[in-house]
């Protein structure tokens, strides 16, 4: 069997069912999955010379998964303060987008994909962009990093650019065409998934022929809903005194396999309706805070059986792409709500792996360390202050609440080393951020937005 690695004699914390955690014990990978654990490696295997690689002293655990996450934003960090939502899509967002291209995106997706390796994320599902969908969705396979992504889907909408309300039955031909060509991309890392916006920029016949396509394919659904309360009082306003829950139950869209970003105004009757359902909610905390949205009902959420991810959501409304600080900010906001320890450290870290590696349709595939599983990989180091624990402690009281991209050692996305001591082995950062900054230049101009000044530190 080629391509085998051992880590050698990490503290493996499984994330599985048990949460269990096995002092000093190898973990053998081979063919892009986990083979075994233990000192010697699987019987199938015997005659095989692996790599080693010494993870003694370190963490070993599930890679993280972002379930909401905008990288064809990653060039427009620091271009949207300080607004609420729908000014802050109509003001800057909306038109920046509408100004990128292939190559823009390319390189944009590819920055963001390259922080998200770097502090630990291994699999991320990405609402992708209109103009450049295709150089986003190539970054993707290109980067090395899971993802489950598509075309983001917009016709209609008030203060909607041009360039991004495109015909209904184009964007849909696009979407389909587009998930014909990356769906299964990359050795299988690249899933595809169909992008509507959210209600106020997509039509009654968007949204049917979502749901068609979602039951052709199987492909399933991810927008954005129930964000701020002016959002939702302006889809009442459009949709006949219906909220987004009964808007997309009555378009058939609960029906399918529907993954919802934010939900921070979801009730106990939405919870009702979608209960039982294949129905999934990304938490992004450091966005809804930014942004003046509110605090998630995570614990209610997840007591209706729910499963809930997080995420960073974009560099335009985070600032940052560090699923640590997301998942930290998800268990403390609990606390805030309903006392210490409403959200203690192995559930907040279970938001980052196991569930919600299932609130994107990939539980099955990632988010625990299991035999079979794809090894999608995090190894932290405990060298760092931060990572001193006394030894009764609890390590996932201390990834969740003390650990970094700062900890971050090594990342496997399929058994590949995407990281190794800290930096990016398949990558060349240095050429990324050159790149990022000659298309930024390009897209502004092309956006037509005055954005002050320009600055070069």
């Amino acid at each position: 069997m080629n391509g085998m690695i051992r880590l050698r004699g990490g503290t493996v914390m499984t994330l599985g069912a048990d949460a269990a955690v096995l002092p000093a014990t190898d973990v053998w990978l081979a063919d892009g999955k986990i083979l075994g654990f233990g000192d010697q490696p699987p019987a199938s295997s015997s005659n095989a010379s692996a790599r080693v690689v010494d993870v003694s002293g370190c963490l070993v655990l599930p890679g993280l998964v972002q379930g909401h996450m905008h990288l064809g934003q990653t060039l427009f960090r620091g271009l949207a303060e300080q607004r609420r939502l729908l000014a802050w899509l109509r003001e800057r967002i909306w038109p920046l987008e509408a100004a990128h291209d292939e190559e823009s995106a390319y390189w944009g997706a590819m920055l963001g994909a390259a922080e998200c390796l770097l502090s630990g994320t291994t699999a991320i599902q990405d609402i992708g962009i209109g103009p450049g969908a295709q150089g986003l969705l190539r970054a993707l396979v290109d980067s090395g990093i899971r993802a489950v992504a598509g075309k983001c889907l917009m016709d209609a909408g008030d203060a909607l650019p041009p360039a991004l309300a495109e015909a209904t039955d184009r964007t849909l031909a696009d979407t389909e065409s587009l998930g014909r060509l990356f769906d299964g991309a990359g050795d299988g890392r690249l899933s595809y998934a169909l992008c509507p916006r959210f209600i106020l920029s997509g039509s009654d016949a968007l949204w049917s022929g979502v749901r068609d396509l979602a039951e052709r394919h199987g492909w399933p659904v991810h927008t954005h809903a129930l964000e701020q309360r002016d959002e939702t009082e302006l889809v009442r306003a459009l949709k006949n005194g219906r909220d987004e829950i009964e808007y997309f139950a009555d378009a058939g869209i609960l029906a399918t396999d529907f993954r919802v970003a934010h939900g921070v105004w979801l009730d106990a009757g939405h919870l009702h309706r979608v209960r039982g359902g294949r129905f999934s909610v990304v938490h992004c905390p450091g966005s809804n805070l930014k942004l003046g949205s509110g605090i998630a009902p995570v614990l209610a959420i997840r007591a209706a059986g729910v499963p809930v991810g997080i995420g960073a959501d974009g560099a335009a409304c985070n600032n940052d792409l560090d699923a640590f600080e997301e998942l930290r900010l998800a268990a403390l906001l609990q606390s805030v709500q309903h006392g210490p320890g409403a959200l203690g450290g192995l559930d907040a870290l279970r938001l980052a792996t196991s569930e919600g590696a299932t609130a994107i349709g990939l539980g099955r595939e990632i988010g625990s360390l299991e035999v079979g599983k794809r090894a999608d990989i995090l190894v932290l180091s405990m060298e760092r202050p931060e990572m001193w624990c006394a030894p009764q402690a609890d390590l996932h009281d201390l990834v969740a609440f003390g650990a970094s991209r700062a900890s971050v050692k090594h990342v496997l996305v399929g058994g590949e080393l995407q990281v190794e001591d800290g930096r990016l082995t398949r990558l060349d950062l240095a050429e990324i951020r050159r790149q990022a900054d000659r298309c930024l230049r390009d897209l502004v101009r092309r956006s037509g937005l005055d954005l002050g000044p320009t600055r070069r530190i």
